[in-house]
């Protein structure tokens, strides 16, 4: 008690000038003065970039300011020709419109984010204001407020203590020292952002803000961008990957497209040794350029990329200047300036720009229905790695059950108590010994919420307790009276390694728990002492208990051992969590050193708690295992307890494995191992059990979730591949170090959110197979069609068989249009039926693989074969009448793809969910209806031409047999790959 007060001594002074009282803290009056006078509780972030300027930077990718250098160029020949430049500013509206599609695309992700980084700054806090105490939110905190602080919790601002428990302290982010710092009335300062470890305290809050002594780290933490995930550094560089080889081949199609012109006589009439010296050239300079392009460094890479071509064309030009007749150099010159832009172009469509951002749309969706779903995603990584999760290692209370406790029985002084008789025990006079046991050793607290229904803030087993002490007819003020009343010498604390707690407080003028001196001389009453008063899991306080109360009397305990033992596996057998209460008279001489309050305790009885089930939770088992995931109920619970409720969610199996933590810790690692497979239950668990459990599961190579609420799980939340901490009676701690915070604390959120993970990583590979399968054909087509109009220069092969501006189209309809159509999936029906991916797992299937190149060899041959043959006859219609055909039936190609792409393995339906996918459903019409007016109107800007209802009619019908070339690419795929 004198620590107490010289504690609150030293913040007198603080108090005096907020205006502030150590008691009742502060009132509506002088929070909103101090609110304007000292400021807000929020760290101000750095100044943003505006929104035009990001804008712009999106345009600082190499190959668009190539582009648009060479749109200015053609528009400024096509001024000087007396042309209207429809080439050049029409590849400038398209650059526009496409880097305008995806950078829109991004900033709301980038929101999507930005919400999710204010979500995860947002925390509660305890207070006391006009004489309650409250909880609210961080940001409503001002200086002068009275805070309640305990084990777990984040200290929402810089103070100073008023008073103090074991308050212990970890400022490792300021000081970097991991040793938890000693708090009390030598040390009374608390920074804002550090953790409390363990102990209780009551602080005023001295700083908020900018103002508070780490504003400076806070704010650099609020600043950080969020990491690439793994997928995304994979994509980035599969991304990279393709970038060189689309790169390469641009280099070839403009020396093929150069090389078709200078046979073809093109620049006039060469002689043969000027056309093998310009072959020549244009082959040294495209294995010269290839080689460095493919070896050198990302640098070169880009450098090589411009230089080579541009130094076969200044090399080209000079022929083409020498050699053709003068009044033709300017259009030499811009059939040069077009095959490089061509080659460009390719590179612009060959670059996966649409591969990061279909992740980008994907995790921000995924977040945004994760968080609809009760997930707080803290780390961006956790999105795409739970749907990977093979194992849960699950909390049971509030998460496998409702966290709606209620003390049901109650064994005391060796009689059994339950609803039918307490009023029997209200009216035993020494249930003033349970209303103090319950009481005064307790950090619960109870409070109003806006309505005024009673609020229990803090532990919910002891808030069971005092709401049966209320409802025993102890109201909440005589429970909080009695704690105000009782001085508290010494405390310690509960925590999930001890399992227990004691308290040592005092009585005076009361023999209340003195049976032996009452006993001895009803005239003769102690008239003070002090007491230890200890509640915890039964296994730890009977081990330390010598003695029984029975009645007014103190009894050998090996007398009733057997009896409460009976009585313990009882409640246990109905899936009851059972309390153990404890007490100890101190005599004057007797030591009160941590070591010896907790020995020779007698014992005062056990309460029965029920905690049911979450009706949601035995369907989430279920579809957890149909998902290919094993549940491990980790609790700290007794294994009666827990084996009673793994039987009631449906955990167990006939030969599954319920192992108690003692057993646990016993066995060696390699046996551990040899039954991991088949263990559900691990009961009376530490969170070094936990820890280590989660190891041994990793190294099986199993990707591992596991749950956490205390300050003691965050090891084992940081170890899991996924750390997911509770939301509502989870310690701040324990949240800091999760990856996902549940916010409704239900086992069956986790599962929705492995569902979302799941349908993420289906949807980027979706994504992958589509654009892949464009790359491969467009690639290809433009390559082989001026190599066969050289080898069949009477043909009908066309050397450009699409312009640069349906280029640029279909560039857009592949990578931003479709990673907004296939990102937005929503999941599958049967995803949560297939096994998880393995660690191991390329991201580039077999199946996809298969399908990629069959159906880009389908969309080559059929386009260059409707180039030779005309097959669809639209030579008849005009001169611009069949590159029109070709631009639009290869559109519809790859819009009969995309539904193609829904699918990535045999047995799955492109069809399913369809009518839900109404982003898919909406982005497939814009397309449609777009690419119909560019057809119809685009005359001299798309070089197209408006074509009659029944040509639309053949083009649809063989495009839809793009439909029926997947089907049969599924259907062989079950013949020829064994994934």
């Amino acid at each position: 008690m004198d620590k107490n007060k010289k504690i609150f001594k030293e913040a007198e002074e603080l108090i005096k000038e907020f205006s502030s009282d150590a008691h009742d803290g502060l009132n509506e009056e002088g929070v909103k003065r101090n609110r304007e006078k000292y400021g807000k509780n929020e760290i101000t972030p750095s100044e943003k970039v505006p929104v035009w300027k990001q804008f712009l930077e999106s345009f600082k990718d190499p190959t668009i300011i190539i582009l648009c250098i060479c749109a200015l160029v053609s528009t400024l020949i096509g001024i000087y020709q007396g042309e209207f430049p429809w080439d050049g500013i029409g590849i400038f509206i398209a650059i526009i419109i496409a880097t305008g599609v995806g950078f829109w695309s991004e900033y709301k992700a980038d929101k999507a984010f930005e919400t999710l980084k204010e979500d995860n700054e947002n925390i509660d806090v305890k207070v006391i204001r006009d004489g309650n105490l409250k909880v609210i939110s961080t940001k409503e905190l001002v200086v002068g407020d009275i805070i309640e602080l305990e084990n777990g919790d984040k200290i929402p601002a810089d103070a100073v203590i008023l008073n103090s428990i074991d308050l212990l302290v970890d400022e490792s982010l300021m000081t970097g020292e991991s040793v938890p710092v000693e708090k009390g009335a030598d040390n009374t300062k608390l920074i804002g952002g550090t953790m409390v470890v363990t102990g209780s305290g009551r602080a005023i809050v001295t700083k908020v803000g900018d103002g508070m002594e780490m504003g400076s780290i806070l704010r650099s933490l609020a600043d950080q961008t969020q990491e690439q995930t793994p997928l995304q550094f994979k994509l980035a560089k599969l991304a990279g990957l393709i970038s060189v080889v689309g790169t390469v081949a641009a280099v070839l199609i403009f020396f093929a497209l150069f090389a078709n012109s200078v046979i073809s006589g093109y620049f006039g009439m060469l002689s043969s040794n000027v056309k093998t010296g310009t072959i020549t050239f244009l082959l040294v300079t495209a294995v010269i350029t290839g080689v460095l392009l493919i070896k050198g460094n990302e640098k070169l890479k880009k450098i090589v990329a411009v230089l080579g071509p541009l130094v076969a064309a200044i090399g080209l030009s000079y022929v083409a200047f020498a050699i053709g007749k003068p009044a033709n150099a300017i259009e030499s010159a811009k059939s040069i300036l077009d095959f490089f832009i061509v080659a460009v172009t390719i590179i612009v469509v060959a670059v996966p720009e649409g591969l990061p951002m279909a992740v980008t749309i994907s995790l921000a969706l995924s977040m945004r229905k994760i968080r609809r779903d009760n997930n707080l995603v803290r780390k961006m990584l956790a999105t795409e790695t739970i749907g990977s999760v093979n194992v849960i290692c699950s909390d049971k209370t509030g998460t496998l059950t409702k966290n709606q406790m209620q003390v049901r029985e109650v064994y005391f002084s060796g009689k059994h108590y339950d609803s039918s008789n307490f009023n029997e025990l209200a009216q035993n006079p020494m249930f003033e010994v349970i209303k103090i046991l319950l009481a005064a050793n307790s950090t619960a607290n109870v409070t109003k919420d806006s309505d005024g229904n009673i609020k229990i803030v803090g532990n919910t087993t002891e808030g069971a307790m005092l709401t049966w002490l209320n409802d025993m007819g102890v109201n909440y003020n005589s429970i909080l009276d009695i704690r105000e009343n009782l001085p508290v010498y010494d405390r310690l604390s509960f925590n999930a390694d001890r399992k227990m707690m004691s308290t040592v407080t005092g009585l005076e003028n009361s023999d209340l728990f003195n049976f032996n001196e009452k006993n001895d001389s009803d005239s003769q009453k102690i008239k003070s002492y002090k007491v230890v008063l200890a509640k915890g899991a039964p296994e730890r306080i009977l081990n330390l208990c010598n003695s029984v109360s029975i009645g007014d009397k103190i009894e050998s305990f090996d007398k009733h051992k057997d009896d409460i033992n009976k009585k313990l596996l009882s409640l246990s057998d109905k899936a009851m969590r059972t309390m153990a209460l404890a007490y100890k008279v101190v005599g004057e001489n007797d030591p009160l050193d941590k070591d010896s309050i907790e020995k020779d305790l007698v014992f005062a009885g056990l309460l029965g708690i029920t905690d049911p089930v979450r009706e949601d939770v035995p369907h989430a088992i279920n579809v957890a295992k149909e998902a290919g995931i094993n549940v491990i109920m980790v609790t700290g619970d007794n294994v009666n307890t827990a084996r009673a409720i793994a039987r009631e969610i449906n955990l167990l199996e006939d030969d599954s494995v319920v192992m108690e933590g003692s057993e646990f810790k016993k066995k060696s690692d390699k046996d551990i191992l040899s039954v991991l497979k088949k263990l559900r239950v691990l009961a009376r668990a530490t969170p070094s059990d936990k820890e280590r459990l989660v190891s041994l599961i990793q190294q099986t190579k199993e990707v591992v979730a596991v749950t956490g609420d205390g300050t003691n799980d965050a090891p084992a939340l940081k170890k899991a591949d996924v750390g997911i901490s509770m939301g509502l009676k989870g310690t701040d701690v324990a949240k800091e170090a999760s990856d996902i915070v549940l916010t409704d604390d239900n086992f069956g959120s986790i599962v929705k959110a492995v569902h979302w993970g799941r349908t993420l990583y289906e949807n980027v590979q979706k994504f992958l197979q589509f654009q892949l399968t464009i790359n491969v054909s467009a690639l290809a087509i433009a390559f082989l069609s001026p190599i066969l109009k050289m080898i069949f220069p009477n043909g009908n092969f066309q050397t450009i068989p699409l312009t640069v501006l349906q280029l640029l189209w279909i560039n857009l309809v592949m990578d931003t249009l479709a990673a907004l159509a296939l990102g937005l999936e929503p999941p599958r029906d049967g995803i949560m039926k297939e096994k998880p991916k393995r660690r191991e797992e390329s991201f580039l299937t077999k199946n996809m693989s298969y399908s990629i190149l069959t159906t880009g060899v389908y969309f080559t041959v059929f386009i260059l074969l409707l180039q030779a043959f005309d097959f669809m006859g639209a030579s008849d219609l005009g001169d611009k009448a069949a590159s029109s055909v070709l631009f639009t039936t290869y559109v519809f190609m790859q819009l009969f793809n995309l539904l193609n792409s829904r699918s990535l393995k045999p047995g799955t339906s492109i069809f399913e969910n369809l009518t839900k996918s109404k982003s898919f459903l909406a982005i497939f019409t814009i397309i449609v209806i777009v690419q119909v007016i560019i057809t119809q109107f685009g005359g001299t800007f798309f070089s197209t031409q408006a074509l009659p209802l029944y040509m639309w009619g053949k083009i649809i019908l063989v495009s839809s047999l793009t439909l029926v070339v997947g089907a049969l690419v599924r259907w062989s795929q079950k013949l020829f790959i064994k994934d």
